[in-house]
């Protein structure tokens, strides 16, 4: 590896020393609750569920995925149709992506598993690709990253 010169630009040094290394993944799923947290003197952030179909299509099953929202676009879109994410009646699916998945131990606190312990996939939704309501199309992202190296989810994770 070379040495670095002296006349480095810093601002370029910077913007190295902030680089991320993430998995991603993405998939599709039904968008259940939101969620606020945040701990005392930080700003709020957003979380939600998502049961992520698995399988094939004749044979399909569901995995729980709890995500932090990462990015404003994510949190505007979820923030806006947040009635209809927490209406009973209603069906949210979402196409998404997500950084860092991770697996989450929880106890079950309702129902006829309650007390014991269970798992859900932990990690970070960086973005809603398209969002469908009652089967009608609500959103669709329709930006392109066409440099990959400078795509938010590139810089920022």
């Amino acid at each position: 590896m070379s040495k670095p010169t002296e006349n480095i630009d810093k601002t370029s040094a910077t913007a190295d020393n902030n680089r991320y290394f993430n998995e991603y993944a993405n998939g599709i799923g039904y968008l259940n609750s939101i969620r606020e947290f945040g701990a005392e003197g930080k700003p709020e952030r957003y979380a939600v569920q998502v049961s992520v179909i698995q399988g094939p299509a004749d044979n399909v099953h569901y995995e729980y995925h709890d995500l932090i929202i990462s990015s404003e676009t994510v949190l505007g879109v979820v923030l806006e149709h947040r009635e209809s994410i927490e209406a009973e009646e209603a069906i949210v699916l979402i196409r998404f992506n997500m950084a860092n998945p991770r697996a989450k131990a929880f106890i079950y606190k309702h129902g006829d598993r309650a007390g014991e312990l269970g798992a859900a996939i932990g990690g970070f939704l960086t973005r809603i690709h398209s969002m469908k309501i009652n089967g009608e199309l609500v959103y669709e992202d329709q930006r392109t990253f066409d440099d990959q190296e400078e795509s938010p989810q590139a810089v920022n994770g």
